[in-house]
């Protein structure tokens, strides 16, 4: 197929959905959900008590397990005490992290003001780290961009 057919077939494939929205015929409800447009949902974590913690990984779990990998991403941002979830040094739960981390691809944010503030540079962090911005600010950015926010 040559790249002007393939480029009608898409545009024309186009033309018939939003066709279909225009007459009612099909509903954003009704359009398969994926990973991108799925649920997405950041845990903002700034206690370092073990319960507060083991609960942020326990309801991770259960919303995978009520939604699956293929309809949700999940970031959690963590800061002042919860920064000891992602340090290397004092980390209770570094193989749970690690698990949802392979297993879900959950993305996680330290924050760097409260990396600063302890002296910790990124070689004390957990390898799963995913990156280190100001918390505040990354939070701000998710939840402009539409995702859900939940505290533990």
């Amino acid at each position: 197929m040559s790249l002007i057919q393939t480029v009608r077939r898409v545009t024309g494939g186009l033309a018939i959905v939003g066709g279909l929205f225009s007459q009612g015929a099909v509903t954003e409800a009704q359009m398969p959900m994926t990973r991108d447009s799925g649920h997405r949902v950041v845990f903002h974590l700034n206690s370092a008590e073990e319960q507060i913690q083991k609960g942020l990984l326990n309801n991770i779990t259960n919303l995978y397990e009520a939604l699956g990998p293929d309809f949700l991403r999940v970031e959690v941002v963590a800061h002042g005490p919860g920064l000891s979830l992602l340090a290397k040094k004092g980390s209770r739960f570094a193989g749970e992290v690690a698990r949802l981390k392979q297993q879900y691809g959950v993305e996680l944010t330290a924050c760097s003001n409260t990396m600063k503030a302890q002296g910790l540079t990124r070689e004390d962090l957990l390898e799963q780290v995913d990156r280190t911005v100001p918390a505040i600010v990354r939070l701000m950015e998710l939840q402009e961009e539409g995702w859900s926010y939940i505290k533990p």
